[in-house]
């Protein structure tokens, strides 16, 4: 009797980040090879970053593959073996492809039921791509495409604006020959429901925002890079004539010119900033009142912040008190996701934060000695919050530690909480089916491989022990 299908598919679809997993079911049987390669060429990724071999200086003898290519090379002639071609929905081309060119274009011709197609390369291949783009003319079932600036010569461009039936378009630094022929490929997408413009958008200039507004009442997701063209009203402006937009991504800069009256989004549940780094109040304090702006008449569930670096003692700037402190009196009710980063709040602001934002299910900020006490005490009173991230931030003259003892600790009194950090403790917890019952079993590491993970002791009184027949605690050290 054969393993049932519909189990065997829900079992492997476990396993769909683990691909030597995945390769190894193929190999079972036919039933396992079928299921197995459903999701194991669900998405084709070709990424082959510098290396020193391929970019050998010439002679008479062409260099040696580097291992990428080679990998590259049998992914790509496997996956558009007949039986393997109809399970390819996505494919993402980024890094240096020219090496695949000989091989690119047969593969694409045999992936009929592609859904999504990210063409990002680091070079301008212009002709390798030009017969590809040209290929994806003729896939209805093409939803998703994703390409930068090596596809937006005038020859690619022309080509692109024939791709019909997207629902998502992602141009990243759009040049000036792509922008001219939007307006009329968005009026041929119809079905269009994301539109994002990211990275260098220094072509877009107010006039193009103006054009394009007519063109996305049906938008619900957009995002805009950079442009120092745009001001802050021609950009809140531009938002404000979308009138389905309830997901953004932008990219801050500041400015020094007084706005206008609020345009509102009046149906914006998630916003993304991306911003420079500052440890100057001033800064801050704009930056808060500029999400406060885009968020003042918004049912705003998700707030995240985006900047590689941030200012780590514990006098850093306060201003995101403000915008905690509008959160709570506005958005209480909506609030889930308030991913603030490495941006520092008082403990009043934990507090008042948790005190009225009680649907609040992830949180991300940074915290001084004091706030990160209060957050340890309120925690268990968070009935939904699963995820948290904290940095805790000191002085020199009073250093802070926290130890993997404390972090899974401060995980137990919590009933809801599945995935906390500390620092650099990452602790994961879930309940775990076992012979002897059920058990709740917390992971954890360090961002330090080197360090011993300690043995932690359960507390008997664990508010978890309702919840599961067996109430041991078992702490797993998770693999690097």
């Amino acid at each position: 009797m054969g393993f049932p299908n519909d189990l065997l598919c829900l079992i492997l679809d476990l396993l769909t980040e683990d691909k030597a997993a995945l390769s190894r079911c193929c190999l079972v049987n036919w039933e396992f090879n079928h299921a197995a390669s459903r999701i194991l060429y669900a998405q084709v990724v070709l990424h082959i970053r510098p290396s020193a071999i391929a970019f050998a200086p010439s002679s008479t003898h062409p260099p040696p593959r580097s291992r990428q290519e080679r990998f590259c090379d049998a992914l790509l002639a496997s996956a558009s073996l007949p039986h393997n071609a109809p399970h390819v929905k996505i494919l993402r081309i980024k890094g240096y492809p020219d090496s695949l060119s000989e091989m690119l274009l047969p593969a694409v011709k045999t992936f009929r039921n592609l859904q999504a197609v990210e063409i990002t390369p680091d070079t301008n291949g212009d002709e390798l791509f030009t017969p590809i783009l040209a290929e994806l003319e003729n896939r209805p079932s093409l939803a998703d495409l994703h390409v930068n600036s090596a596809c937006m010569d005038e020859t690619n461009s022309e080509i692109l604006v024939k791709i019909g039936g997207l629902h998502r378009l992602r141009l990243e630094r759009p040049n000036r020959t792509i922008l001219k022929l939007l307006s009329d490929w968005l009026q041929q997408l119809p079905a269009l429901k994301e539109l994002h413009l990211t990275r260098d958008c220094g072509s877009i200039t107010p006039g193009v925002l103006r054009s394009l507004a007519p063109l996305l009442a049906n938008v619900s997701a957009f995002s805009f890079g950079l442009s120092y063209s745009i001001t802050d009203d021609d950009l809140f402006d531009f938002l404000s004539q979308l009138p389905c937009l309830e997901r953004v991504q932008l990219r801050h800069y500041l400015q020094w010119k007084v706005s206008k009256p609020d345009n509102p989004m009046k149906r914006l549940r998630s916003l993304t900033v991306c911003h420079d780094s500052s440890d100057e109040d001033e800064f801050v304090d704009k930056l808060c009142a500029w999400v406060l702006r885009a968020i003042s008449s918004s049912p705003i569930e998700q707030i995240r912040f985006c900047c590689d670096e941030f200012p780590t003692d514990s006098q850093a700037p306060r201003g995101f008190d403000a915008l905690i402190d509008h959160l709570s009196r506005s958005n209480s009710e909506t609030l889930r996701v308030l991913d603030l980063n490495g941006w520092l709040i008082s403990a009043s602001s934990v507090s008042l934060l948790f005190g009225t934002c009680v649907g609040l299910e992830e949180f991300v900020t940074a915290l001084d000695a004091e706030g990160f006490l209060k957050f340890k005490g309120i925690l268990p009173t968070m009935k939904r919050l699963h995820t948290a991230v904290v940095q805790v931030c000191h002085d020199d003259d009073a250093p802070f530690s926290v130890s993997a003892e404390d972090a899974a600790q401060i995980l137990q009194s919590s009933d809801s909480l599945r995935r906390l950090a500390v620092n650099h403790w990452r602790i994961e917890g879930s309940w775990v089916s076992q012979e002897d019952g059920v058990r709740f079993m917390v992971r954890h590491s360090s961002e330090d491989p080197s360090e011993e993970t300690p043995e932690i002791p359960v507390q008997p009184q664990s508010r978890r022990a309702p919840r599961a027949p067996a109430m041991n605690v078992i702490l797993e050290e998770k693999e690097e």
